[in-house]
């Protein structure tokens, strides 16, 4: 029994080690070009854009087969004999196919690394950052979870911005906030996550999910002027 309270004991004092650890970070003030300033940005060329749509129609049906028997299903025949025939008809137009699948890989890594990717210097640090509270989710009458953004009208009047320039904000002690509208000037601070999430975002015409590349865990939050300083 002694035993099992001093291992009890230990495990409690292990805990309060971290927690406190943890409370006594720096906290780093970042701004939104914070969150992909490690991104190396680079100019791939596009051949797609000069492409006709028939053409690129026939690169989708020979992606689409190939997809296939990469991953081991099976093709029905129909489908076969519709790829190799777009085939045959952008090798006899002179366009080199596995060229520009190659370079439709380029394309995917360096879109993936510009608008998905996290900055690693982020990863489980203290930060403070300011934005615009989008609610997500309450708790009765308390905030919850919301998403912070770094414009008004992003992802309802406004097309969703990358998903590493939105973050996904989870408090630790849910809040009750007054006269709360769908886009608040707020400040937060909190333990940030590298972490990728879609968090579901209820609309007055359904609901839509939101990719985001971050994660927030908030311990404090200020409502501001977001005019108010360029941070």
């Amino acid at each position: 029994m002694k035993k099992f309270i001093a291992m009890i004991a230990l495990s409690a004092t292990v805990l309060v080690t971290q927690v406190h650890a943890n409370e006594g970070k720096e906290i780093k003030e970042i701004n939104w070009s914070t969150l992909n300033e490690h991104v190396v940005k680079k100019e791939v060329e596009n051949p797609f854009e000069d492409m006709s749509i028939e053409h690129i129609r026939m690169m989708q049906q020979i992606a689409i087969v190939d997809d296939y028997l990469a991953n081991g299903d099976e093709v029905d025949e129909e489908s076969m004999k519709i790829a190799n025939t777009a085939r045959k008809t952008l090798a006899d137009a002179g366009i080199d196919i596995e060229k520009l699948f190659a370079q439709r890989e380029a394309i995917i890594t360096q879109r993936t690394q510009e608008f998905e990717s996290t900055n690693p210097a982020l990863d489980n640090q203290n930060v403070a950052m300011r934005g615009f509270l989008l609610p997500i989710e309450f708790e009765g009458k308390k905030l919850k979870e919301f998403l912070l953004v770094p414009y008004v009208g992003a992802c309802i009047h406004e097309p969703a911005p990358a998903p590493n320039q939105i973050v996904y904000a989870k408090l630790q002690s849910p809040i009750e906030v007054e006269n709360l509208t769908t886009f608040t000037g707020v400040n937060i601070k909190g333990l940030m996550k590298n972490k990728s999430t879609a968090p579901e975002l209820n609309l007055v015409d359904g609901s839509k999910n939101i990719p985001t590349s971050y994660t927030l865990e908030v311990s404090d939050v200020e409502f501001i002027d977001p005019y108010a300083s360029s941070k």
